[in-house]
């Protein structure tokens, strides 16, 4: 688990993609504090000088809607093809207590890589329309 005083000195960046454990809105409606699964997820945002992230899930299983960007299998430790869903938000302090250490860390322990840059900016792009929608779902982490 993070602590304060096993911070990396790199910082959080966009594009970041960490391990998690990633609360779905239908988690938290069903009354859980803890996500049911540790997974992958990109750091859409920095916020607070740092103190917050915004976090999207990864998974690997494709989800039945539009909402999604895929990931080829092989990227960022990834076996299989993925999916960032870009629907589900977790707004979280940095480094929280739901942030797990990379199993195999790239510049930070908790660290596996980045997205590219178009990747990046396609997310953010991406999420940004359905916030301002009113079509994502925000869980705010403590």
């Amino acid at each position: 688990m993070a602590t304060p005083s096993s911070s990396s000195a790199l910082a959080p960046q966009s594009g970041d993609v960490i391990e998690f454990s990633f609360l779905w809105k239908h988690e938290r409606d069903a009354g859980l504090l803890e996500g049911v699964k540790d997974r992958r997820c990109v750091i859409v945002a920095v916020l607070a000088e740092g103190r917050h992230v915004v976090v999207v899930p990864i998974t690997g299983t494709e989800p039945d809607h539009d909402e999604k960007i895929p990931l080829p299998g092989g990227v960022l430790g990834l076996e299989r093809p993925s999916w960032i869903v870009v629907s589900e938000l977790n707004v979280t302090v940095w480094p929280g207590h739901d942030l797990r250490p990379a199993r195999i860390p790239s510049g930070a322990w908790w660290r596996y890589g980045r997205l590219s840059d178009a990747l990046r900016r396609r997310l953010a792009d991406e999420m940004q329309a359905l916030v301002q929608a009113g079509l994502a779902n925000v869980v705010t982490r403590t």
